[in-house]
């Protein structure tokens, strides 16, 4: 799995079969403190090399809004954390 931007730790991890995506970011040692954490993309490539992108709120996901943070990663997984932006 890659995991670029604002993380603490950006590069390639291992990670072992059923990690999730929060746990990943764990792995990483969270955000850094420029993190835009509502705007973060999960990109994944399927069979037939089409490219999904999923919008991951990591706030909504600490607030139980929603169950993205459960998502199980796997080989090739994308996690990418933008910047925030001047009034983010």
């Amino acid at each position: 799995v890659y995991i670029l931007g604002e993380v603490n730790k950006p590069g390639i991890i291992e990670i072992e079969p059923g990690t999730t995506l929060l746990q990943a970011l764990a792995a990483v040692g969270g955000f850094s403190q420029f993190a835009a954490t509502k705007r973060i993309q999960l990109r994944r490539t399927d069979k037939s090399r089409t490219e999904k992108i999923y919008n991951v709120n990591y706030e909504a996901i600490l607030q139980g809004k929603t169950s993205i943070g459960t998502t199980v990663l796997t080989e090739g997984d994308v996690i990418i954390v933008p910047q925030r932006r001047l009034f983010e």
